[in-house]
């Protein structure tokens, strides 16, 4: 019996769930991506799984190569890294003294709910959940202060994020998170943006 389709499945979600299992480490570095099995997977056609793949090797995360197909794009080096994480931080900076000018009752509540779902993942010793709530929270305020400069600044987080496993400490990371989202809370720019650059970096 085929498997049923489910139309209801959109690409973004398609996109979003791929992308969670490259941050992740299921994918790993220069792993081969076939179009059938994830569609099969998601019970859908290619079509969507093809876009989903487009926008992935746009954003970098993977790489597509004339007659070897789509594969995890390969770790960045040292060097290339410290470059990468200039340019988020610049964005991402930029991004959170926007997103504070405006923030309300509703942003801040997110906020917290956000940093609570890292810091449970992080006494979980999740990894993989570890690396998706990280992004979810530093993606918030980028999406809020701005949905042009969002997909640019995805692009070169997830580039980042694919080497998560090199952090072992979890108690750190909440920590860190933890000063960030305090700051922007108390509505401190200085010191949010200090935190956030200590994060990055």
């Amino acid at each position: 019996m085929s498997q049923t389709r489910n139309p209801t499945l959109s690409r973004n979600e398609i996109c979003e769930a791929i992308r969670s299992d490259v941050i992740s480490g299921k994918l790993g570095f220069d792993q081969p991506i076939r179009e059938q099995r994830l569609a099969e997977r998601f019970g859908t056609s290619r079509g969507p799984v093809r876009d989903a793949l487009l926008r992935l090797t746009q954003e970098g995360a993977l790489v597509y190569e004339p007659n070897k197909g789509v594969r995890v794009t390969s770790p960045l080096s040292e060097e290339e890294r410290s470059v990468v994480a200039g340019m988020r931080l610049a964005l991402e900076k930029y991004c959170l003294a926007k997103f504070m000018e405006t923030m309300d009752e509703d942003h801040e509540r997110e906020l917290s709910l956000l940093l609570e779902r890292l810091e449970s993942a992080c006494e979980r010793a999740s990894l993989p959940k570890v690396a998706e709530c990280d992004l979810a929270l530093h993606r918030y305020w980028v999406a809020q202060a701005s949905s042009h400069l969002e997909s640019m600044w995805l692009g070169l987080s997830v580039r980042m994020i694919m080497k998560y496993s090199r952090l072992t400490r979890y108690e750190d990371i909440t920590a860190e998170h933890r000063r960030i989202v305090e700051a922007v809370l108390d509505h401190d720019r200085e010191k949010a943006l200090y935190f956030l650059e200590e994060n990055v970096v």
